[in-house]
């Protein structure tokens, strides 16, 4: 499993965007396009400099009009994005295997593998794993609250 520990794909991404001034669609096109490219099942956009939210509705709606398998979430100041991995059941067994489950509400599942920093955050119907990364206990808790804070919806 990889992480967004690595950042491969905004090395790329900085490469393929030399132009200045082209506007929040385009960067979201090409920002999505070469994640779909890439060979991870999970990227990450962050360092945004304007309005997350925005940004964020810009790639679902970039998502949802091209049909994309991807599936994107916002946490505080980042957006992650996760494909369809077709070895979910196996990589859900590896998590399992490693980590311990930190809350289970209706069909998410939060795992914390604390050995590597990551926590698991699953979306087992839609079989979509978001591994993310964590430095301190504290950390680790603000981000699980902000989990279950915006998709507490999913929990249901």
């Amino acid at each position: 499993m990889q992480s967004q520990r690595k950042h491969p794909l905004r090395k790329k991404v900085e490469e393929e965007f030399v132009e200045e001034g082209v506007g929040a669609s385009k960067l979201i096109e090409m920002l999505v396009k070469s994640f779909l490219r890439a060979g991870s099942d999970y990227g990450a956009i962050t360092d945004i400099k304007t309005d997350v939210d925005n940004i964020y509705m810009l790639v679902k709606s970039y998502i949802s009009e091209k049909r994309l398998d991807i599936y994107v979430l916002k946490i505080g100041d980042r957006i992650l994005m996760s494909k369809t991995n077709e070895n979910f059941d196996r990589i859900y067994e590896v998590i399992k295997e490693r980590s311990s489950l930190e809350i289970k509400r209706g069909i998410i599942e939060i795992w914390d593998d604390s050995e590597n920093g990551l926590l698991h955050f699953l979306i087992i119907p839609l079989r979509k794993h978001f591994p993310i990364e964590y430095a301190t206990d504290s950390d680790k808790e603000k981000t699980i609250k902000a989990l279950l804070d915006k998709y507490s919806d999913l929990c249901l």
